[in-house]
């Protein structure tokens, strides 16, 4: 996505803070830690889990997928998208490219010499739930994005019933997990989680890598609010414990 603009007058200013406290890693870090889990995961030759988000996320993740396979660091050969929305959201980010940022674009265009079908010719788009069960019967060398981002519902419980039980399996956690999700048990280093209404033991190992989250980090936060111009600054009313 294209950078946010920065504004300079405003009366009252609101914004979120979920990383206000703390930065980021560097994106190059962030892909290199994402390109050592997926070549870990290969040379013990089980299957890599990512719970996504079906927008923005999902996307985000896929173009770094195209980058890793286009300079050959790719080993997996099958990347299985497995969301029928976050399907159908690639569609339109494909359909609207114009609106997108015109310098990653112009290196992923460069790298699959301008043909948008070469940006990743290993992902499938599983559409329907024969296609997604399928996959299950793939033992090892596969990737495998489904939703929900936070492991609360969609396809990506069905992969956890066949795969969290396997010591070769790889779960990269890419985005915010809330408190009482599934996704934030499997964080937090829980042994067993019930899926399905089946108790599992957990022994795939979880890697969680915060540098792809949507969310604005603690400097990124301060560069955009930073130019407003006489904001008439006003400390938020305390408000008490419920």
């Amino acid at each position: 996505m294209k950078d946010p603009e920065k504004v300079f007058d405003a009366d009252i200013v609101l914004m979120e803070s979920t990383y206000g406290d703390r930065d980021h890693r560097p994106l190059e870090d962030t892909i290199e830690e994402f390109a050592e889990v997926l070549d870990e995961t290969h040379a013990a030759g089980g299957n890599v889990l990512i719970p996504a988000f079906a927008v923005g996320r999902t996307q985000e993740i896929l173009y770094h997928l195209s980058m890793l396979y286009h300079q050959g660091r790719l080993k997996q050969q099958m990347v299985f998208l497995d969301s029928p929305m976050a399907i159908r959201v690639t569609e339109l980010y494909d359909r609207k490219r114009k609106s997108l940022n015109p310098d990653d674009l112009k290196v992923l265009n460069i790298a699959a010499q301008g043909d948008t079908s070469n940006y990743l010719l290993v992902l499938r788009l599983t559409r329907t739930v024969e296609e997604s069960m399928a996959i299950n019967r793939i033992h090892g060398g596969a990737i495998i994005i489904a939703g929900a981002g936070m492991c609360t519902g969609g396809r990506i419980i069905h992969h956890f019933r066949y795969h969290l039980g396997k010591p070769n399996t790889r779960v990269v956690i890419v985005g915010f997990q809330a408190a009482g999700t599934l996704g934030r048990q499997l964080v937090d280093g829980v042994k067993r989680v019930k899926v399905l209404g089946d108790e599992l033991v957990v022994k795939a190992r979880i890697h969680t890598i915060g540098g792809f989250s949507a969310h604005a980090g603690q400097h990124q936060l301060l560069g955009w609010a930073g130019p407003y111009r006489a904001l008439r600054r006003r400390e938020s009313p305390s408000i008490p414990d419920s």
